[in-house]
C-alpha cells in the first residue's frame, strides 16, 4: 500500500514508538490493507532493515500471518525445538535428573501435563523445562516446587497407591554382609566381606479402603476392588517405588508374601509386605532399566 509516496512501515519515522499514556500499550489495530508481518518490540533502536523473525527479550509480539493469526512465539519455538525436556534437582544441589522428555512435532506438543510421582516428601525441588534442538539446549525456565504428602505411596510409571490410615513406622535394616574368620595368630575375630552389598530392606503396613466423601461411610465394594488391584501389583514381581512422608524413598522389589488382615473390622483391612532395595531412585539408568522412566540413554 502506497500513500503519499510512503510505503507502510518503510518511512523514516514509521517505527518510532507511539505516544501512549503511562507507557502501556493495551491494543493494536491494523486494517484496510494486506500485511505480511506485525512486529512489536521494546527495542527503540530497531529499524525496518534489521527486522528479524528471531525472538529476543525485547520481542512482545510477532505475527507473520502465515497460516494463522498467532502473534506468540510458539511457531518460532517449534521451528527451533525437537525435544522438550523436564529436569529435577533438590534445591541447593548441582546434579539434575531428567524426569521427562517429549518430542515436539506440533504446537500442541507444548501443552504438557506431567506428574512427578518419584519426588520425596518435605523437599524443595527445582524443575527446569528446556527446549532442545539437535541435542543442544537453546532455552530453559526454572521454577521451585515444594513436595509434601502424608502417609506413604507405592508407585511406578503406570500406577499409584497410597494411604494415610494405620501406617506403621516402616522400620528398615541395612545389609552389611560378612563372614567371620578365626585367625590363628589373633585373639580377635576377623570379618571378610566378599561383595559391595549396601542396601536396605524392611516391611510396611497400612490400611487401604475407600470412603464416600459425601457421607463419610466405607465403600465396601470399591475398597475391595482397590485392595485387590494393589495386591495384584505387589505380587507381579516387578519393581516399585516406595516413599514415606518423612522423606525416605526406595526403589524396591517385594520379597515376601503380601498379607491382608482385618484391623478390628472386617472392612478395615491392613495390607503388609516385606521388601528389599534394588536400585537408586536418582539414577536415570536404573529408572529406565527397571521400567520407571521412558528417558533413554541419550539423556543420561
Amino acid at each position: 500500500m502506497i500513500f503519499l509516496k510512503t510505503a507502510f512501515c518503510s518511512g523514516g519515522n514509521s517505527l518510532f514508538p507511539p505516544a501512549v499514556k503511562n507507557n502501556v500499550l493495551l491494543s493494536v489495530q491494523i486494517f484496510d490493507g494486506t500485511y505480511n508481518q506485525l512486529y512489536l518490540s521494546t527495542d527503540t533502536k530497531m529499524t525496518v532493515n534489521n527486522l528479524k523473525d528471531d525472538w529476543s527479550y525485547d520481542t512482545k509480539m510477532n505475527a507473520v500471518f502465515d497460516t494463522s493469526l498467532d502473534a506468540g512465539n510458539s511457531g518460532f519455538s517449534l521451528r527451533n525445538t525437537d525435544h522438550i525436556v523436564i529436569r529435577r534437582r533438590e534445591y541447593g544441589t548441582a546434579k539434575w535428573t531428567v524426569v521427562y522428555v517429549k518430542k515436539a512435532e506440533n504446537i500442541s506438543d507444548f501443552n504438557i501435563q506431567f506428574i512427578d510421582k518419584y519426588a520425596r516428601s518435605g523437599i524443595n525441588y527445582e524443575y527446569s523445562v528446556s527446549s532442545f534442538v539437535n541435542g543442544v539446549e537453546n532455552s530453559y525456565l526454572v521454577n521451585n516446587v515444594y513436595s509434601e504428602f502424608d502417609g506413604y505411596y507405592i508407585t511406578d510409571k503406570d500406577c499409584l497407591y497410597g494411604t494415610i490410615y494405620n501406617v506403621d513406622n516402616c522400620d528398615t535394616s541395612r545389609a552389611a554382609t560378612g563372614k567371620l574368620v578365626e585367625l590363628l595368630n589373633s585373639k580377635y575375630m576377623s570379618v571378610v566381606s566378599g561383595s559391595q552389598l549396601n542396601c536396605e530392606s524392611g516391611s510396611i503396613t497400612g490400611s487401604f479402603f475407600q470412603i464416600d466423601e459425601a457421607t463419610g461411610k466405607l465403600m465396601q465394594e470399591d475398597g475391595l476392588n482397590y485392595r485387590s488391584a494393589l495386591k495384584n501389583r505387589l505380587a507381579n514381581k516387578k519393581p516399585l517405588i516406595l516413599k514415606v512422608d518423612d522423606g525416605r524413598i526406595w526403589m524396591i522389589r517385594v520379597s515376601g508374601d503380601v498379607r491382608d488382615s482385618a484391623n478390628k473390622h472386617r472392612n478395615l483391612r491392613d495390607i503388609s509386605f516385606e521388601w528389599v532395595e534394588i536400585g537408586d531412585v536418582n539414577d536415570m539408568q536404573a529408572l529406565y532399566r527397571n521400567g520407571f522412566s521412558d528417558v533413554d540413554s541419550r539423556w543420561w
